[in-house]
């Protein structure tokens, strides 16, 4: 049934095609025939009428030729059934014509006239048999209409003559009509034919082309993204840089593209889901791109690009755009991951000519980003390559540190309201040839080395035997320890903090453990799981620099967040608009019930607003810098021989 719907649209489709390819000679022929016949038998007692006649028809006429041209001006949108009905509807109404000449002029009809009538009468009818049998209904209508009236009419004339030619007249119609049909099947069969030879070639040619590409793909594109290679795309970028060296471009730009926390992927979810992450960003990068831009995965989570721009505004409202896309969450089965990318670029002519230099000066410019500032668009300059040799000296200096006791903690103490010491917050410093390494440098470096996990275990146990020593003078006092996502994730760390705290006789609810935003973008499940495991034992979770990140209100009421610090710079313009968050900070707690610190308090004026806001805990310069374990030791044991007994 289905098939024979599909036939029928084919046979309809090309069926009209035909008719309209056709339809110029017919109207011309139409047009010649009514002339002769309108004006050489004409006289005055039926001139006027016969013009009349002739003017219809000539308007009939070049309605059809109007829809003629607008038919072949309209093949992008073709409803095929209502063109049809127009053809017919124009074609229908010339046949009235010829018939209504035929009948309202026999009258006056001379036997010439009568003859050369009807002669014109069969030749159209016999012309129509073959330009209209596209549609079998349209060719025997057409011709019903043009013979049948005249034909009764002679029949019914007392003449003999006129009698049998007007029996002629029917014969020749029915003749006509089956004519028409046998027209009709043969091209059926014509379109038929036609159409499956074409879907044969189309096939052939398809195929063709689908192991045409299949080669190329496999010579030239990366097997799970569909980019190009390395190998192919520098051979695509060589023929770029010789359309600069020629001078048909101006310049071109090399992204080198990096994906912030990819490694986490892999290993904690698999490699499926990484080649699925890998997929989508693929697709992302296509999506936001022009078409001549070249586009490589260089290797594993890396991708470069080669734009064919070189102006600094245009290629980092590019670059932006990228980030902003490829930040966007990924659905991997039922899992929803957010990565961030990291983008480092060169520009030709601006920092080289050659191709292998660019990519290698745009590599320096991610990396160095990303151990900065991740998730950001670096241009490359003299500096950054200063600044990648500082870090492979200070990621070599790294090692052994811990052996050699570089390492030491500060502590800065935390206050309630009252101006009391609640806690303090263990801060890790290093000292390197004589010079203070920032936390800020380091840090992400062993991060990145995984030697995070090594010292943050040599962290925890430093900062939990101060605790101890110093609830021998406040037993009361809390200890804020920063944990990197990367301990997290490690599978002792849940064991490792209760051995500590059972080691040291810590009650659990003393030690606060402080996480980034940042543990909101990872694996829920897991996080959620080391934190309820945690909170068992009594210890605190803390969410420092609040708002500066990701945040999820959800995330939040579900891990059961004990304490959000308010990042310092929000309290720095707790004058203006800082005030605003610090305020919604405070309605929040009330209803998911977390307690509130505001860290980098540094003026008198900061801490006034910050006390009518209702703010329990205060940190910051104000109060006191990071002090050495002595220092803090001393002023915790002044600040508790103050109290009154």
């Amino acid at each position: 049934m289905i098939k024979k719907i599909d036939y029928s649209k084919l046979y309809q489709s090309e069926g009209t095609k035909l008719l309209y390819n056709n339809s110029l000679p017919g109207i011309l022929i139409t047009f010649i025939a009514a002339t002769v016949l309108a004006f050489t038998f004409v006289d005055k007692n039926d001139f006027q009428a016969k013009l009349t006649w002739w003017l219809v028809m000539t308007l009939i006429l070049a309605i059809r030729t109007i829809d003629t041209r607008m038919w072949a001006k309209n093949q992008a949108e073709r409803d095929h059934k209502s063109w049809l009905l127009r053809f017919s509807c124009g074609c229908l109404c010339s046949a009235v014509m010829w018939s209504v000449y035929a009948v309202v002029f026999y009258p006056t009809f001379s036997i010439e006239e009568l003859s050369t009538t009807n002669v014109i009468l069969a030749a159209m009818a016999g012309g129509a048999s073959s330009l209209l049998s596209a549609s079998l209904l349209l060719a025997a209508l057409y011709n019903i209409i043009i013979l049948i009236p005249m034909s009764i009419l002679l029949m019914m004339q007392p003449e003999q003559y006129k009698f049998n030619l007007g029996g002629l007249g029917v014969c020749f119609t029915i003749i006509m009509i089956i004519s028409s049909a046998r027209s009709a099947n043969y091209i059926k069969e014509a379109i038929l034919l036609r159409c499956r030879n074409k879907k044969l070639v189309s096939r052939m040619e398809e195929t063709i082309r689908i192991r045409t590409e299949e080669v190329y793909e496999i010579s030239n594109k990366d097997a799970l993204t569909g980019l190009y290679n390395r190998t192919a795309f520098l051979s695509a970028v060589d023929r770029v840089e010789q359309d600069f060296k020629q001078h048909h471009i101006e310049g071109f730009s090399i992204f080198f593209i990096d994906l912030d926390g990819f490694k986490n992927i892999n290993d904690t979810l698999g490699h499926n889901a990484g080649d699925s992450v890998l997929v989508s960003i693929s697709a992302r990068l296509k999506s936001c791109n022009a078409a001549d831009t070249l586009m490589c995965r260089w290797g594993g989570d890396e991708f470069i690009l080669l734009v064919k721009e070189s102006r600094h505004h245009a290629i980092r409202a590019l670059a932006q755009q990228i980030t902003s896309t490829l930040s966007l969450p990924i659905d991997v089965g039922d899992q929803t991951i957010t990565l961030n990318a990291t983008i480092g670029i060169a520009i030709c002519p601006e920092h080289s000519t050659s191709i292998t230099r660019l990519i290698q000066l745009a590599d320096i410019a991610m990396y160095s980003q990303k151990a900065k500032y991740p998730e950001r668009v670096a241009f490359y300059n003299l500096d950054l390559e200063h600044n990648l040799l500082r870090k492979i000296m200070l990621n070599e200096a790294l090692k052994g540190t811990l052996e050699r006791q570089e390492f030491r903690l500060l502590y800065q103490p935390i206050v309630n309201s009252a101006g009391q010491i609640v806690s303090f917050e263990a801060l890790m410093r290093w000292r390197y040839q004589g010079q203070e390494i920032s936390p800020v440098e380091f840090i992400p470096l062993m991060e990145k080395s995984g030697r995070i996990v090594e010292v943050g275990i040599w962290v925890l146990e430093e900062a939990c035997k101060t605790l101890a020593k110093m609830r021998q003078c406040n037993a009361d006092i809390c200890m804020c320890v920063n944990i990197s996502l990367i301990q997290f994730y490690d599978k002792g760390f849940v064991n490792h903090v209760k051995r500590v705290i059972e080691q040291y006789a810590i009650p659990g609810h003393l030690l606060h453990l402080e996480v980034t935003e940042s543990i909101f973008r990872s694996d829920q499940m897991q996080i959620n799981q080391k934190v309820s495991q945690l909170q068992q034992c009594g210890v605190k979770l803390s969410i420092d620099d609040f708002g500066t990140g990701y945040s999820s209100l959800s995330v939040i009421q579900n891990m059961n967040i004990d304490y959000i610090k308010i990042d310092r710079s929000f309290i720095q313009h707790i004058e203006q608009k800082g005030l605003s968050i610090v305020q919604a900070v405070m309605n929040m707690s009330k209803s998911l019930n977390f307690m509130v610190i505001a860290e980098g308090v540094e003026t008198y004026k900061q801490r006034q607003i910050l006390e009518q806001c209702g703010i329990p805990y205060m940190q910051g310069y104000y109060f006191s810098r990071p002090m050495e374990q002595s220092e803090a030791w001393n002023y915790l044991t002044a600040e508790f021989s103050e109290i009154p007994s």
